[in-house]
C-alpha cells in the first residue's frame, strides 16, 4: 500500500505515541504498582488499579509534557488508591501477591524472610493515617522530593515536612514496639 505525502506524519505521530506509551509503562508500571499497593489498594485489586492508571495516561497523552510522565502517573495513582480505597474500604487485604511476580529462585528460608518483612512494612504502613501514609511512602519508598510532594498532594511544603516528621516518628515508635520483645524475654 502508498502513502500520500499526508499520510505519513500521522503514521509517524501514531508510532511516536505508541512508543511514548510503552516507554512509560515500561519505565513506571511496577513503581505504581508498588505505590498502589503502599497506599492501601487490596491485592487483588491492584492490577486493575494499575491498568486503570495508564488506561487514563493512555487518555490524556498528549496533555502529558514530556518529561513529567512520572509525577503525572503518581499523581493519578494516588486519586486511584483515593476512589479505590472507598469502594473497599472494609475488605481486608488478600495474599501479597508481590511475592508470586518474583521470576527469581529465592530459597524458602529468604522467601519467608521477605514476606514476614512485606507484611510488617504493609502493617506498619496501614496503621499511619492516609495524609502521613501517602507523604511517607512518596519521599521514603518512592524517592520523591518533598517539592514534588507538595505538588502531588496540592499541600504547602512545610505541611509535606510537617507530615513526614509526623509519619516518621510513628512508623519508628510501632517498628520500635514490634521489635520489643514481649514478656520480658
Amino acid at each position: 500500500m502508498l502513502m500520500t505525502g499526508a499520510e505519513a506524519p500521522v503514521v509517524d505521530a501514531q508510532a511516536t505515541r505508541k512508543a511514548r506509551f510503552r516507554g512509560m509503562v515500561g519505565d513506571h508500571f511496577s513503581d505504581i504498582w508498588r505505590f498502589l499497593r503502599h497506599l492501601g489498594v487490596v491485592a487483588h485489586g491492584v492490577d486493575d488499579a494499575a491498568q486503570e492508571v495508564f488506561l487514563i495516561a493512555w487518555q490524556r497523552l498528549d496533555e502529558i509534557q514530556p518529561g513529567s510522565e512520572r509525577p503525572f502517573l503518581f499523581t493519578t495513582a494516588f486519586r486511584i488508591a483515593q476512589a479505590s480505597r472507598r469502594r473497599v474500604r472494609r475488605e481486608v487485604p488478600d495474599e501479597d501477591v508481590e511475592s508470586t511476580l518474583d521470576a527469581s529462585s529465592p530459597t524458602p528460608e529468604q522467601q519467608l524472610d521477605d514476606k514476614q518483612a512485606r507484611d510488617l512494612a504493609h502493617r506498619l504502613l496501614k496503621g499511619l493515617e492516609e495524609e502521613l501514609r501517602v507523604v511517607f511512602v512518596l519521599y521514603e519508598i518512592e524517592g520523591f522530593t518533598m517539592q514534588k510532594i507538595a505538588e502531588l498532594t496540592e499541600v504547602p511544603r512545610g505541611t509535606v515536612a510537617s507530615r513526614l516528621r509526623r509519619a516518621r516518628e510513628i512508623f519508628q515508635a510501632r517498628f520500635d514496639r514490634y521489635m520489643t520483645p514481649r514478656g520480658g524475654q
